[in-house]
C-alpha cells in the first residue's frame, strides 16, 4: 500500500466528538504537536509522548496494554543499565535496531556533500520511527533473567510475548495498515483516516525510504564558510571531544560545550554528519533555554523552527542556524 504522509507545515482540521455529542473542531500540525495530547510536553520525558507507559494518561495507558507491552519504566523502552546493545553506539540502548539498508537521499548534487547510511544517532530513532520495529522491541525487559541478544537485531513477537502481561492483539509498530483489521499497524487507529482521527501519527513515521526527508549521514561542510566563499554554511565549534568521540556544534551561547538547544553534528567514523539527534532530543528541550521549567519546543525540536501554535522562535530558526540563507 502506498504511503501518504503529511510532509507540510500546513493546519489540518480535524473534528472530535465531546461528551455532549457536539462537534468541535481543533488543529493538529504535520510536525507531530496536537493541542489534545495529554502530555503536558514539560519538566521531563516523563511528560511528552516518549513516555511509551503512558502514564500522564491513566485511559491511554490501559487502552493500549493490548498492543504494547507496559514495562512501567519510562527509560526502559530506550535505555538499560546492563545488558545494552553491542551493535550500535548509543548510550546503553535497549532497543532493537534495523540492520537494514535504507534508501537514502539521492540529490547529492543539492548540498555537494558525501551522503552515507544513517548513523549511530539517527538508528536510535529510525528504530521507532521507521515503521519496521514496535516501539516495546527490548532486549532486556525488567526483572531477572529477561535478557534476548538476539533482539538486538531481531524482532520478534514471541519474545516480546515472553513479558506476559498485556500484547493480545499484536505489538503496534508506525508503519501503513496491511489492511482494515491489521492490530500490528499504529496508523490503523492513529491516522487521519483512522478510528481517532484526532491523534494522528503519520508525520511520526519515516519509513525506510528516507529519499524525501533531511539527509542524514551526510557530511558538513569542513570549511571556508559563508555564501562569498560558495559554501553557505555557519561555521560550528570544532573543539568539543568527550568519551563518545568528537563533535561539532553550533554554540549559541559561547560556552563551548554542546547544550540540549544546541544543534550538532557526529563523527561515528565517516566525518562530521548530520543526524536525526542533530536536530531533535528525544528528551525534550525547553522553549525558555536548557535551565528553564517551561513548555518543550514542539517535535522535540534543539530549536524552535517558528511554530505557529507557541509563537516562540524565528521563522525557520532550526534551518537559520546551519544554513546561511
Amino acid at each position: 500500500m502506498k504511503r501518504t504522509l503529511l510532509k507540510t507545515s500546513k493546519i489540518i482540521a480535524i473534528s472530535a466528538i465531546i461528551g455532549s455529542g457536539s462537534f468541535v473542531t481543533f488543529s493538529a500540525f504535520a510536525d507531530g504537536w496536537n493541542p489534545l495530547t495529554a502530555a503536558t510536553n514539560r519538566g521531563s520525558i516523563l511528560n511528552t509522548r516518549h513516555n511509551l507507559t503512558m502514564s500522564f494518561t491513566l485511559i491511554g495507558e490501559n487502552l493500549h496494554n493490548g498492543i504494547r507491552n507496559n514495562y512501567k519504566e519510562v527509560c526502559i523502552y530506550c535505555h538499560t543499565p546492563h545488558g545494552a546493545n553491542t551493535q550500535v553506539n548509543a548510550p546503553l540502548w535497549n532497543r532493537t535496531v534495523n540492520t537494514n539498508p535504507y534508501t537514502i537521499y539521492d540529490k547529492p548534487t543539492t548540498l555537494n556533500r558525501p551522503i552515507g547510511q544513517p548513523g549511530p544517532n539517527s538508528l536510535t530513532c529510525l528504530s521507532c520511527h521507521d515503521g519496521t520495529i514496535s516501539p516495546d522491541s527490548i532486549i532486556n525487559m525488567p526483572g531477572s533473567g529477561k535478557y534476548n541478544e538476539k533482539a538486538e537485531t531481531t524482532w520478534n513477537t514471541a519474545w516480546l510475548d515472553s513479558w506476559g502481561e498485556g500484547a493480545l492483539e499484536g505489538h503496534g509498530r508506525l508503519r501503513e495498515p496491511t489492511g482494515p483489521q491489521d492490530p500490528g499497524s499504529c496508523l490503523r487507529c492513529h491516522s487521519k483516516d483512522g478510528i481517532v482521527a484526532n491523534f494522528p501519527f503519520e508525520a511520526f513515521v519515516i519509513g525506510e525510504d528516507l529519499r524525501n526527508d533531511h539527509p542524514v549521514g551526510i557530511q558538513y561542510p569542513e570549511g571556508p564558510y559563508g555564501a562569498d566563499v560558495g559554501v553557505d554554511f555557519f561555521e560550528p565549534y570544532k573543539g568539543f571531544i568527550n568519551t563518545s568521540g568528537s563533535m561539532w556544534f553550533h554554540d549559541a551561547d559561547g560556552d563551548q560545550y554542546p547544550d540540549k538547544n544546541e544543534p550538532r553534528m557526529y563523527n561515528t567514523g565517516e566525518n562530521f554528519e548530520v543526524e536525526c539527534a542533530s536536530c531533535h532530543d528525544p528528551h525534550g528541550v525547553p522553549i525558555g533555554g536548557p535551565d528553564s521549567n517551561t513548555e518543550f519546543i514542539p517535535s522535540f525540536l534543539r530549536v524552535s523552527n517558528g511554530n505557529v501554535h507557541t509563537g516562540e522562535g524565528q521563522s525557520s530558526g532550526l534551518c537559520l542556524t546551519c544554513h546561511i540563507k
